[in-house]
């Protein structure tokens, strides 16, 4: 099943091909924005407590609105553990059809991509290491490159804030916790030879806090599109400590295509304060995305997730396979937009070097 396919079973609808990239080869028109927009609405369930948070911020990150606090989830947080999501997707299939990608990749050297931070030296700032630069994770989501490199990829998915539908005295715990010793998990610190008394506490959201937000994702292709779509719901985990807290369930009850964004995150808040039923806030998020069917092609359910399941987990390979393939091509239509024509015959030499 190829990516327009998928997309077609997921929403149920044919001959949406406007509202997507078309990738399948490269095309420098395909460089800029060109209005295909596909605006998707999100509600994040805590399964567990959660530890929301921010440099310079406290255990949990919160917004005044109509005179009370709200806890919010910023973008940055929801993209950090999407982008590892789909790297884990892309390893596994990588892992099982190594062959197969390295003839898309025109490589035969180990395909490797990871969210590494590489630490500021002298005036350089601080970015991102360890990112391949040519994979879907990359293509998609963008990357910031050192000064030796001809161009920054800004991220194709595009979102806004993530509140919670409830205020602060209803959404957040406070817990107090023995410090154990990190070696054992044990109070007894064994480099003193006695126990530790030491406590500490943290701010948490409480199970069951619903947050509203959206994400627009902008000129992707088909197969981009089902494939960030998959790695969206199975991120199952957001914040800090993860591996004792953070458990989240992604929840998709509305997508609209159109030439534009439209909607946000606040404007949903609006339409749902106060509410902790996730049923009844799915219910005014699909009401409030059909005031768009004007302009737009509005798909509503009460939840996309099972039957992205069902649909792309059937034919990830060919849906992973076809993004990497239309990745690499819009790295060379950007290339000759910009005019690096010799750029691909540089980087062939280089890996046969």
């Amino acid at each position: 099943m190829n990516g327009m396919e998928a997309v077609s079973k997921i929403l149920g609808k044919e001959n949406l091909s406007q509202f997507f990239a078309d990738l399948s080869k490269p095309n420098k028109e395909n460089a800029v924005p060109r209005g295909r927009v596909a605006n998707v609405f999100l509600v994040i369930l805590a399964e567990g407590e959660l530890v929301i948070r921010h440099e310079g911020g406290e255990d949990v990150t919160v917004t005044t609105l109509d005179g009370e606090k709200y806890p919010m989830i910023l973008h940055e947080k929801l993209v950090s553990a999407w982008r590892r999501e789909m790297l884990e997707q892309l390893r596994h299939d990588y892992d099982t059809h190594k062959e197969d990608i390295n003839k898309i990749r025109d490589k035969n050297d180990e395909w490797h991509c990871s969210l590494r931070p590489t630490a500021a030296t002298g005036k350089k700032e601080e970015r991102m290491g360890g990112l391949c630069r040519e994979c879907p994770n990359c293509m998609v989501f963008g990357y910031a490159v050192g000064e030796e490199e001809k161009y920054n990829l800004k991220s194709r998915i595009e979102g806004d804030v993530y509140l919670s539908t409830l205020p602060e005295q209803r959404s957040v715990v406070v817990r107090t916790f023995n410090a154990v010793d990190e070696p054992t998990h044990t109070t007894f610190i064994q480099s003193e030879g006695a126990r530790t008394g030491a406590l500490f506490r943290l701010s948490l959201i409480r199970v069951g806090t619903p947050f509203v937000g959206k994400v627009a994702m902008k000129d992707l292709s088909p197969a981009e599109f089902a494939l960030a779509l998959y790695s969206l719901i199975n991120t199952t985990r957001i914040g800090g400590i993860k591996s004792d807290f953070g458990k989240v369930r992604i929840i998709i009850p509305a997508i609209a295509l159109c030439d534009h964004e439209v909607s946000s995150g606040y404007e949903m808040f609006q339409k749902v304060k106060g509410i902790d039923s996730v049923g009844e806030i799915v219910r005014k998020i699909n009401e409030h995305v059909k005031a768009y069917e004007k302009e737009c092609l509005v798909f509503t359910k009460d939840d996309f997730a099972p039957i992205v399941t069902e649909v792309v987990g059937k034919n990830k390979h060919d849906i992973v396979k076809e993004a990497w393939s239309n990745g690499l091509n819009l790295r060379e239509s950007i290339e000759e937009f910009i005019g690096l024509k010799r750029a691909k015959e540089e980087r062939t030499k280089a890996s046969k070097a």
